[in-house]
């Protein structure tokens, strides 16, 4: 151990700079290692969430060129019949179309007015009760409050 603390050739240099170089190389194997873990995105995770909130924006909005929403026009069949039971059912011809369209199968569904029908469910694919997972769209107009569930 004398010896090298007096070594004139660099030994102790020589082995500094080599513990150095293998601190710096497993730090660097560390990095890319936690670089390549695989964290999901809250984007990927609320695709489902972002699909029902779509789809209600469009039931919202003016598609296609009309005059009126999906949802105006529900309501004023609704609210122009008093919440009949055929009028519920000319609701529902005209949401399971819709969504035949729009959900192409690939989601079950539940439209549900909450409101001036007491959670009667408008058109339905599916029973949300039991499924492991629910995103839920709400909008309302006028005196109707509706909520899409998607699951």
């Amino acid at each position: 151990m004398f010896y090298l603390i007096k070594d004139n050739r660099g030994f102790v240099s020589l082995m500094d700079a080599l513990l150095s170089i293998f601190i710096l190389f497993m730090v660097l194997i560390a990095f890319n290692m936690i670089i390549e873990i695989d964290i999901p995105s809250l984007s990927e995770e609320s695709s489902d969430f972002k699909t029902s909130q779509d789809i209600m924006e469009i039931m919202s909005s003016k598609v296609d060129g009309r005059d009126y929403t999906l949802i105006e026009r529900i309501s004023y069949i609704l609210s122009s019949n008093d919440n009949s039971i055929s009028s519920q059912r000319q609701v529902k011809e005209i949401l399971d179309e819709f969504f035949m369209v729009y959900l192409d199968g690939r989601y079950h569904y539940s439209f549900v007015e909450t409101n001036q029908l007491n959670g009667e469910v408008l058109s339905s694919n599916g029973d949300f009760s039991s499924a492991e997972r629910v995103n839920v769209a709400s909008r309302n107009y006028g005196n109707y409050s509706y909520r899409l569930y998607l699951f």
